[in-house]
């Protein structure tokens, strides 16, 4: 497959995993659920969970530690480390995926459908929505940012100063300035990385909601 195709293929892969467990076995306790944690697909003869998709495939920086969601979606299945690369991954990261995977948490993306032909701008589209929904400043002083920014700044080698930049061009008015100013005085001093919840919720995009209740 083509690139486009491979990133809107696992993208919907992951996404599609996580939600087939919570609606086959629930949400409740899920993170100490049998069920839940046996959640994995046979691709091609690969045993596939979403920890793999993030970490082996797409070859981002999981947004979760690797007992937690190695655990949550497959326990019989140990953990491998080591520079063996995975029969599917990609041939190198798009760090905008970041803002595409969910896993069914309160501090995760909306999940919405990709396809190959407008991956790339959809993923950018994607970017701007979870960066207005989640970043904001309070009283001038404190900017409060989630920490999926901080693995995509991580892996694009952002210095604080352009991620502010890049998250300023997002955002309009009073948050705009606001983040601005905190990029020319010590940003470090100012940024608040809001820890990854692992409260249950899996937010669907307008689109989709839409296409479903056409249907």
């Amino acid at each position: 497959m083509r690139r486009e195709e491979k990133l809107a293929f696992w993208i919907n892969i992951h996404n599609a995993l996580v939600m087939h467990a919570y609606l086959a076995y629930g949400t409740q306790n899920y993170i100490k659920s049998n069920s839940i944690m046996k959640a994995a697909y046979n691709v091609g003869g690969h045993c596939i969970n979403a920890y793999d998709i993030q970490s082996s495939i797409l070859g981002i920086q999981p947004h979760y530690s690797a007992p937690w969601l190695q655990t949550l979606l497959s326990p019989g299945k140990k953990f491998k480390t080591g520079s063996g690369k995975h029969p599917y991954s990609i041939e190198y990261p798009e760090l905008l995926v970041h803002f595409a995977l969910c896993s069914g948490a309160v501090s995760d993306p909306v999940v919405r459908i990709y396809t190959a032909n407008n991956v790339f701008h959809d993923l950018k589209v994607a970017k701007e929505e979870f960066i207005k929904a989640t970043v904001y400043v309070h009283k001038e002083t404190k900017l409060y940012m989630p920490k999926i920014l901080s693995y995509y700044a991580k892996g694009m080698s952002l210095s604080m100063t352009a991620l502010l930049e890049m998250v300023s061009e997002c955002l309009f008015g009073v948050q705009q300035e606001a983040i601005r100013k905190v990029a020319k005085n010590r940003p470090e001093k100012y940024v608040y990385w809001l820890e990854q919840s692992s409260a249950f919720r899996y937010l669907i995009h307008k689109e989709i909601a839409e296409g479903i209740w056409a249907a």
